[in-house]
C-alpha cells in the first residue's frame, strides 16, 4: 500500500516565527525583523511602456508650451532677435500662459470623473489623446504666417488652448494611477539577496520608484523646447507646433496598440456619487467613525440615510473615503508651492529677455529644469535614497515635501535678487546663464514635492477614486495658475523684485506650515510578510493569518526556457481544480501544468457541480480546525483580490450579508470568523426571526460561479499565467493520471468521483444534494442565509449577471436524485420570500431550476499527500469540500500546493538544466 502523510491543520511545531507578538497586536505597529533594510521591488516591464508613452505626451505638452510666451508677447517681425506673432505684451502673455496651465490642470477633474465613474482609465486616456490631436491640429493651422497676417491666429490660439487643455487634463488625471496599477503587490516581504543579506522588499518604495522614473520620463519629454524654441526662432511657429502634433500621434498609436498588455480596472457603480454621500453622512454625524454602518446601527441611526443600507456602504468603504479626504487635505498648501514653480515657465523667460543673450534664445533656459531633474532623479533613486536607508535615516514624505517648498522659496529669493541687479545695471549687461540657479533649485524641489505628491495621491486614495484624487493633486497647479493670473498686473516692470520676493516668503511660510500641520501624518509603516524566498509556504500562510490582512504575496514567476505541460497534472476542472491551477500559476509553475477533466468550464451537466453553485462566503462550514483555517485563507485572499481589482476577481464582488443560525454555532467558530470578517455585527436578539438563535451581519464575497470558472480557465491559458493547458479527457484511474514519464505530481481534485475512482476509492465520500431556483430579481443586492439542522435557505446575488439571484436550498446527504422536484421549488420560494420579503414583489422572475451534488466527505475535506511507489511520484488529494468549495478552495489550494513544494521545486530545477 502507498504510504501517506495526512495534513490536519497546522501543528504549532510546524510554524515559523510569527510576525506579531500576539493576536491583539496591530500589524502596523510591529514589523517582522524591524532592523532589516528596505528596498524597492522590480518595476513591471509593462509600466515602462506606459512611461515611454507618457514621455511622448509630455514632449508634446512642453514642446508646444515653450514657444507660447514669445508667440503671444512679441509682435510678428520676421528676422527679429525675439520671434513673435501676436504682440500682446508680457502681462497678457503671462496671463494667457497661466490660463492654459490652469485649464490643463483643472480639466484633470473632468477626466478623472469620466474615468472613475464611466469608462475606466485606459479608455479615458485614449479619448483624451484624440481630443489632444484635434486641438494641436487647430493650433498648427492658425500659426502659419498667412493666418497670423490674416488675424485668425489669436482666435485659433484660444480655441486650441481650450481643446488641448481638455485633452492633456484627461491624460494627466489617469496616466499616473494607471501606470502604478500595473504593480499588483500590496504588502512587503522578506527576501535574501545574493550577498546573503536579508532585506524587506517594500511595495511602498516600489511605487515611489515608479513615480520617480515616471517623472524622469516626463522631464525627458520636457526637453522638447530645446527643439521647438529653436525651430520657432529659426523657421516658424507653425513648424514648432507641428513637431509635438506628430509625437502625440505616435504616442497614442503605441498606447492603443498595447491595450492587451495592460492591467485595467473598470469603474464599478458610482464611486464619486457614493463618496459624496459618504462625506455628507460624515458631516451630519460629525466624523467618519460615526458614519460607519456599524456605528449607525449601534446608535439606531442607519435608517436616516438611504445609502447606509446599500450593500456597497460598509465600514471599509467609509474608511477608504476618509483616507482619500486625508490625502486631499495634504494638498491644500500645494498651490503656494506651485505659484513659485509656475514662474519658470513665464516670468523668468521674460526676465531672460532683459539679459545678455549672446545668441541664446530667451526661452531656452527653462530646459535647465528638466535637465537638472534628469540628473537628480537617478541620483536620488540609485545613490542618495539607498544611502539614507543604509544608515537607517528615515527621509519621510512630509520632510521631502517641506524640503521642496523651501527650495522653491530659495529659487524666488534668487530671482528677486537677480531682478534687482537687472534694474540697476546697464540694459542687457548681465549674462543670461546667471539665471541657472533659479531653474535648478525649482527642479530639485519638484523631485521632492511632485513625486511625493503623486505617490500620496495613489496610495491614499480609494482604489475606485485614484484618478479623481490624482486629478485633485494636479488641480493644485491649476489653482496656482489662477492665482498667478490675478498677479498679472504686478508680473511686469517695475514690480518684479517685490513680486518674486513675496512669492519667496509665501513658499517659505507654506513649507513650514505644512510640516507643523501634518508632521508625521504620512509615516505609516508597512506590515511585512515572509516570502517564499526565505521561508516555506507553510510559514507564509500562517503569517498571513496572524496578520489578518488578507494580502497574499506571490513571487515573480520565473518561467523556464523549455516549455513543459505534463510535469504537473491537475485532475478535475471544478472550482477546486481551478484554484489549484491558479495557485500553481501564481507560484511560477504555470508552464508545467495541464488540467485534465471530463467536464470543463462552460459545460452544463449534473455531474459537473461548480457551475450550479450559489457562490459566496458563508458560515455553512463546520467548526473543525481545518474548515476554519481554509475559510480564513479563502476569505482574506478573495477580499484582497477584489480590493486590488485583480484579474481573477472579475466575477467576485463585496456584498452585504446577513446570516442566521437556528442552532447556536460553536464559540470557536464565532470567535474565529469575527477575527477576520469585514464589518461583523451581531444581530440583536429582538431582530432575529422566530426560531433563530444567532445572527451575524458582515461584508461577504459573492461569486458568479459559472462565469468565474470560465474566466479562470481563460486567464490561466494566457502566457502571463504560464499558459496552463486544458484537456478534455476521461481518466479511468489514478495511475492513468500520470500522463507521461515526465509527470511527477498529480493533484487529485475529482470531487464526487472520489468515492469509486480506481486508486482513490474513498468510502467516506458522499454527495449532498441541493436544489436551487435561478431568478431575476433587480431589487436584491444583499446576501442572506439561514442555516437549519437539515436545510439551508439562502439568497445569493450573482455579480455581473444582469440581476440574477440564486435561491436555495437543501442539504440532502447521500441523495443522488437528479430530478428537479416542484414541491422543493415551492418550499424554496416560500422560505426565501419570508427571509427577504422584497423577493415577493413583481420584479422577481423565475429563470430556471437545477439540482447539484456537493462533493462531501465524512470528517471534512481531504488535503493529503500520497507518495507513489514508482519513481518518487506523488499525488496530492484535494477534494470533499462539500458546499464550501468556492469559499475554502483558495485556502485548500494553498495548503495542497504547500504539501508538494519539495517535488515542485525539483521540477523547476530540472527544467533549468
Amino acid at each position: 500500500m502507498p504510504e501517506s502523510s495526512r495534513m490536519s491543520g497546522r501543528a504549532e511545531e510546524q510554524r515559523g516565527p510569527s510576525l506579531t507578538a500576539g493576536k491583539d497586536n496591530n500589524p502596523t505597529d510591529q514589523a517582522y525583523e524591524p532592523g532589516l533594510r528596505r528596498i524597492p521591488d522590480r518595476m513591471p516591464w509593462v509600466a515602462l511602456l506606459i512611461i515611454i508613452v507618457e514621455l511622448g505626451e509630455r514632449f508634446t505638452y512642453f514642446g508646444l508650451s515653450g514657444p507660447l510666451q514669445n508667440y503671444i508677447k512679441n509682435p510678428y517681425a520676421p528676422g527679429s532677435e525675439l520671434p513673435g506673432a501676436l504682440g500682446k505684451g508680457q502681462a497678457i502673455a503671462t496671463a494667457l500662459g497661466n490660463f492654459f496651465k490652469f485649464w490643463a490642470y483643472a480639466s484633470t477633474v473632468l477626466g478623472a470623473v469620466i474615468a472613475d465613474q464611466y469608462i475606466g482609465k485606459f479608455k479615458a486616456i485614449c479619448v483624451s489623446s484624440g481630443i489632444y490631436v484635434v486641438g494641436l491640429t487647430l493650433l498648427v493651422a492658425t500659426a502659419t504666417p498667412a493666418a497670423i497676417k490674416g488675424g485668425s491666429a489669436f482666435g485659433g490660439l484660444v480655441a486650441s488652448m481650450v481643446i488641448i487643455g481638455l485633452g492633456t487634463g484627461g491624460i494627466k488625471a489617469n496616466v499616473t494611477p494607471f501606470c502604478a496599477e500595473q504593480y499588483q503587490k500590496a504588502n512587503a516581504y522578506i527576501k535574501t539577496l545574493k550577498s546573503g543579506e536579508r532585506v524587506v522588499v517594500d511595495p511602498g518604495l516600489t511605487i515611489e520608484r515608479m513615480f520617480m522614473w515616471f517623472y524622469w520620463a516626463v522631464n525627458i519629454g520636457a526637453l522638447s523646447p530645446l527643439i521647438t524654441v529653436n525651430v520657432e526662432a529659426k523657421v516658424s511657429f507653425w513648424l514648432a507646433f507641428l513637431i509635438p502634433l506628430i509625437v502625440i500621434v505616435i504616442a497614442a498609436v503605441i498606447f492603443v496598440s498595447s491595450s492587451k498588455l495592460f492591467t485595467k480596472t473598470q469603474p464599478q457603480g458610482s464611486p464619486i456619487v457614493d463618496a459624496a454621500r459618504t462625506i455628507h453622512i460624515a458631516i451630519a454625524e460629525k466624523g467618519f467613525e460615526n458614519a460607519k454602518p456599524s456605528a449607525l446601527r449601534e446608535h439606531s441611526r442607519i435608517d436616516r440615510y438611504s445609502i447606509a443600507s446599500d450593500v456597497k456602504y460598509t465600514d471599509q468603504s467609509v474608511q477608504e473615503v476618509k483616507s482619500g479626504i486625508t490625502a486631499c487635505k495634504l494638498f491644500l498648501l500645494f498651490p503656494f508651492y506651485f505659484i513659485c514653480w509656475v514662474q519658470i515657465w513665464n516670468n523668468l523667460i521674460s526676465q531672460a529677455g532683459q539679459m545678455a543673450l549672446h545668441g541664446t534664445p530667451n526661452d531656452l533656459l527653462q530646459n535647465l529644469d528638466p535637465i537638472a531633474l534628469i540628473i537628480f532623479i537617478p541620483l536620488l533613486d540609485l545613490v542618495i535614497y539607498p544611502l539614507l536607508r543604509h544608515f537607517k535615516i528615515d527621509f519621510r514624505p512630509e520632510l521631502k515635501i517641506t524640503a521642496g517648498f523651501l527650495m522653491a522659496s530659495m529659487s524666488m529669493v534668487y530671482a528677486s535678487v537677480l531682478q534687482h541687479y537687472i534694474y540697476n545695471s546697464p540694459p542687457q549687461s548681465i549674462h543670461v546663464w546667471i539665471q541657472a540657479p533659479a531653474y535648478i533649485l525649482v527642479a530639485f524641489s519638484e523631485a521632492f514635492v511632485v513625486v511625493t505628491g503623486l505617490e500620496i495621491a495613489f496610495t491614499k486614495a480609494p482604489e475606485n477614486l485614484r484618478s479623481l484624487v490624482s486629478a485633485l493633486f494636479w488641480l493644485t497647479i491649476g489653482i496656482a495658475a489662477a492665482i498667478c493670473i490675478g498677479l498679472a498686473p504686478v508680473s511686469q516692470d517695475p514690480y518684479l523684485v517685490w513680486m518674486y520676493g513675496s512669492l519667496a516668503i509665501v513658499g517659505f511660510v507654506a513649507g513650514v506650515l505644512f510640516y507643523i500641520l501634518f508632521g508625521r501624518a504620512l509615516d505609516e509603516p508597512l506590515p511585512v510578510l515572509e516570502s517564499m524566498e526565505s521561508s516555506n509556504m507553510n510559514t507564509r500562510a500562517d503569517e498571513e493569518a496572524s496578520l489578518g490582512v488578507g494580502k497574499v504575496i506571490y513571487p515573480e514567476p520565473q518561467y523556464p526556457a523549455k516549455m513543459a505541460h505534463d510535469d504537473i497534472v491537475v485532475l478535475g476542472a471544478g472550482i477546486i481544480g481551478l484554484s489549484v491551477a491558479l495557485e500553481l500559476s501564481k507560484r511560477g509553475y504555470g508552464q508545467y501544468v495541464i488540467v485534465v477533466a471530463e467536464h470543463l468550464p462552460g459545460d452544463k451537466t449534473i455531474n459537473y457541480t461548480s457551475p450550479w453553485a450559489g457562490g459566496n462566503f458563508s458560515g455553512i462550514s463546520g467548526s473543525d480546525k481545518n474548515a476554519l483555517h481554509w475559510d480564513r485563507l479563502g476569505y482574506l485572499t478573495m477580499m484582497d483580490l477584489v480590493e486590488r481589482g485583480a484579474e481573477e476577481a472579475k466575477y467576485l464582488s463585496k456584498t452585504e450579508s446577513t446570516e442566521y443560525w437556528d442552532e447556536m454555532p460553536s464559540s470557536d467558530k464565532i470567535q474565529s470568523i469575527v477575527e477576520y470578517l469585514r464589518d461583523p455585527v451581531e444581530v440583536p436578539q429582538n431582530e432575529l426571526p422566530p426560531g433563530v438563535s444567532f445572527g451575524l451581519r458582515f461584508t461577504t464575497i459573492t461569486i458568479n460561479a459559472p462565469a468565474h470558472c470560465q474566466h479562470l480557465q481563460g486567464l490561466l491559458s494566457k502566457p502571463h499565467y504560464g499558459g496552463v493547458r486544458f484537456e478534455r479527457r476521461k481518466i479511468a484511474s489514478l495511475s492513468e493520471a500520470f500522463l507521461s514519464p515526465a509527470t511527477k505530481v498529480v493533484f487529485n481534485c475529482i470531487g464526487n468521483a472520489a468515492v469509486s475512482f480506481p486508486g482513490v476509492n474513498d468510502s467516506k465520500c458522499y454527495p449532498t444534494r441541493g436544489q436551487i431556483v435561478l431568478v431575476k430579481a433587480p431589487s436584491v443586492a444583499q446576501n442572506i442565509m439561514r442555516h437549519g439542522k437539515d436545510y439551508e435557505t439562502y439568497v445569493i446575488p450573482r455579480p455581473l449577471s444582469d440581476n440574477t439571484v440564486i435561491l436555495g436550498g437543501y442539504l440532502q446527504k447521500g441523495n443522488w436524485d437528479s430530478q428537479v422536484k416542484p414541491h422543493e421549488t415551492e418550499s424554496i420560494l416560500k422560505r426565501t420570500g419570508e427571509l427577504l420579503p422584497v423577493l415577493k414583489t413583481g420584479d422577481t422572475k423565475i429563470l430556471g431550476e437545477a439540482v447539484g451534488f456537493r462533493p462531501s466527505r465524512e470528517g471534512g475535506a481531504r488535503v493529503e499527500l500520497e507518495q507513489m511507489k514508482d519513481g518518487g511520484k506523488i499525488v496530492v488529494h484535494n477534494y470533499g469540500a462539500g458546499g464550501t468549495g468556492f469559499q475554502a478552495g483558495l485556502g485548500m489550494a494553498q495548503d495542497a500546493v504547500d504539501l508538494a513544494d519539495g517535488k515542485l521545486r525539483e521540477i523547476k530545477g530540472k527544467s533549468r538544466l
